[in-house]
């Protein structure tokens, strides 16, 4: 009976592929075994109920096999045959991956993140569940989640296995299809690791390896899984493209269509029919609601408040009297840390950083990290692990119950582009906090000194990417990043100290459009100087130089996605002059093609030096940028 069931899957997902004409036959084909057993007799799900708090997680790292998933809901009676045959269509319910829907949990596209997105939802069920949990479990899910050889080849997961095993993260089961075959063809040839040694030397429980299509074997690892008191690791054999007389046990199954006569050498031999029927789970019952909320009255309200994303509100004018003397010309990294001690207060906040909090400023005296004995803390300690720290916070953020952060150097971005680059595909509320914003860190070298990232980053979609000048900028930053929904956010903070606190008395409503003017009178203007961050320093050192034979209007520029959201009128009132961008990395702040536009950037890689030795290798500093105001206002 189950065998039937089974390969009546199967032929629903070649011939879903074979209508879109596009997709990944070898692996569905291959997992359905184990993938059925698990839907259907120990994933905890009500498909009736996907708001459920303590619905088990399915996360589908090698997500080009997606489909099988759909055609269960399918089954289910949840998606109808029309979305099956509209696989990979524009606007259809089964887009394959990367996807974040209602049902499915998370499918990715690059190979091994699904690992690390689901390590992050594994942590984050720990910390919920020593938060509310008191005798009545309101969290004790599993995270399942499927990976193939490809994942367990990319470094990620190395990092977030690792990472998991120290923190004995025992909420997860990580499915390991293992065939042998990738794209390359057989595995052999350059993936000869001990997996089974590798996890046992990371803190995981293994079972097996074990036959992929055998169902007693199937059912008993299940069985062992759900009793262990470790993060467990399975290990299951199986046949790319199982049932295909033709493409199986070879790579030519993984990612192509079949031919009309693979398609009949299939279906004269297995064409079956069967009734599915899911065995649902129920969330927990009334009457032990009742009796939490009875006993834990406050408790549940803040449980309530989390679900429903709502944040306690806090004064943007008292914030910024309250630490506008500690602020005056420090780091914007100093003047982030002094508030996200404030920010602390608010129960949902997580954050983290890749071995550099010291650095970054990012974990206050009185947070403590989380431990394996204790995820009540809320600092994650993350190690040198900052593509790994990126998906974790992915993971912790899914479903926006919490808001997480993580932190690193501006430079090392570059080793989280494509995790963050995902999340603003899955349009998940994130912030990455990037300190060290410039080649005025001095002495570390050019491997250290940031001269490309802020252009890149700028450059990804809906993301909004911070570089604030002062208090009243940074604290406008954290409250915007807050706030958003369905976008991530960046902050980019200084090491150096420096002179930022020169203050317009302006409207607030102007300063949130993301660029504004920091000085501004009614007489003629000769020059305006576009800026952001510690650079601005430099510019007003200029203006104070200038300003008894010019006036020079300065715009401090420190988001300019939310700029170039603003409607024309205002963009228009700043660009009917001359203008210099002045910023110290390889972007010209605008994405716009304005007139009269002078760009003075940075566009080679630093030295080793101290930061006054750069600035005169860049040529980047007050005696540059005063004889370049006058050639352009006399020009």
């Amino acid at each position: 009976m189950l065998f039937n069931l089974i390969n009546n899957i199967r032929l629903i997902c070649i011939k879903s592929i074979q209508k879109a004409n596009s997709g990944h036959p070898g692996m569905p084909l291959g997992v359905s075994d184990f993938f059925v057993i698990l839907w259907n007799y120990y994933y905890k799900n009500n498909l009736n109920n996907t708001n459920s708090i303590n619905k088990d997680k399915l996360i589908i790292s090698n997500g080009h096999g997606v489909i099988i998933q759909y055609v269960l809901l399918y089954l289910s009676k949840i998606y109808s045959i029309n979305e099956i045959k509209n696989l990979r269509k524009f606007g259809s319910k089964t887009p394959a991956h990367p996807e974040i829907s209602k049902f499915v949990d998370a499918s990715t596209g690059p190979l091994g993140q699904g690992v690390g997105i689901g390590i992050g939802v594994g942590l984050r069920s720990k910390i919920l569940s020593k938060k509310f949990n008191t005798k009545i479990n309101l969290f004790n899910n599993k995270i399942w989640i499927i990976c193939g050889d490809g994942c367990l080849m990319e470094g990620i997961s190395n990092e977030v296995i690792s990472f998991s095993g120290n923190l004995f993260i025992n909420n997860l089961i990580l499915i390991y299809d293992s065939n042998n075959i990738s794209i390359d063809g057989n595995t052999h040839n350059y993936f000869k690791e001990n997996i089974k040694q590798k996890f046992f030397s990371m803190n995981w429980d293994v079972i097996g390896p074990i036959n992929g299509h055998n169902y007693k074997e199937i059912l008993f690892s299940f069985k062992k899984a759900l009793k262990n008191y470790f993060p467990v690791l399975i290990i299951f054999k199986t046949i790319i493209g199982f049932l295909s007389s033709d493409k199986s046990f070879s790579e030519k199954v993984h990612g192509s269509v079949f031919s009309k006569n693979e398609i009949i050498n299939i279906y004269k031999n297995f064409t079956i029919k069967y009734v599915f029927k899911k065995k649902y789970y129920y969330d927990i019952k009334k009457k032990y609601l009742f009796c939490y909320i009875f006993k834990n009255y406050y408790k549940f309200l803040e449980l309530i408040r989390l679900l429903n994303n709502i944040y306690i509100k806090f004064n943007l004018i008292n914030l910024f009297l309250k630490f506008f003397s500690l602020s005056n010309n420090k780091s914007t990294r100093y003047i982030s840390s002094i508030i996200l001690k404030k920010i602390y207060e608010f129960n949902e906040i997580i954050g983290g950083s890749a071995d550099l909090s010291s650095s970054n400023l990012t974990k206050p005296k009185n947070i403590y990290s989380i431990t394996k004995k204790n995820f009540i803390n809320r600092y994650i300690n993350y190690g040198v692990r900052e593509f790994g720290m990126c998906l974790i916070n992915y993971g912790l953020s899914l479903n926006n119950i919490l808001f997480s952060f993580c932190s690193t150097f501006l430079v090392f971005s570059n080793y989280m582009y494509s995790g963050i680059r995902n999340s603003l595909i899955s349009k998940l509320k994130n912030l990455f906090i990037f300190t060290h914003d410039s080649f005025f860190i001095g002495e570390d070298g050019p491997s250290h000194q940031p001269i490309e990232q802020l252009k890149i980053l700028r450059s990804l979609p809906r993301f909004y990417v911070f570089r604030p000048f002062n208090l009243l900028e940074v604290i406008i930053s954290w409250m915007i990043s807050m706030k958003l929904k369905k976008n991530s956010s960046s902050l980019i903070l200084s090491r150096q100290d420096y002179k930022n606190n020169h203050y317009n008395y302006i409207s607030i409503k102007n300063i949130l459009k993301g660029g504004y003017k920091l000085n501004e009178n009614n007489l003629k203007i000769d020059l305006i100087i576009i800026s952001s961050g510690s650079d601005l320093e430099i510019v007003f050192e200029t203006i104070f130089y200038l300003k008894k034979y010019f006036n020079i209007v300065i715009i401090s520029m420190y988001c300019t996605l939310l700029f170039n959201k603003q409607k024309k009128i205002y963009k228009k009132s700043f660009f009917s002059n001359k203008i210099i961008i002045f910023e110290s990395s390889n972007d010209n702040l605008i994405k716009n093609n304005y007139n009269k536009i002078f760009i003075y950037n940075i566009k080679k890689y630093g030295k080793s030096a101290s930061s006054k030795t750069l600035m005169n290798y860049f040529n980047f500093n007050k005696k540059i940028l005063i004889k370049i105001c006058i050639y352009l206002i006399k020009i």
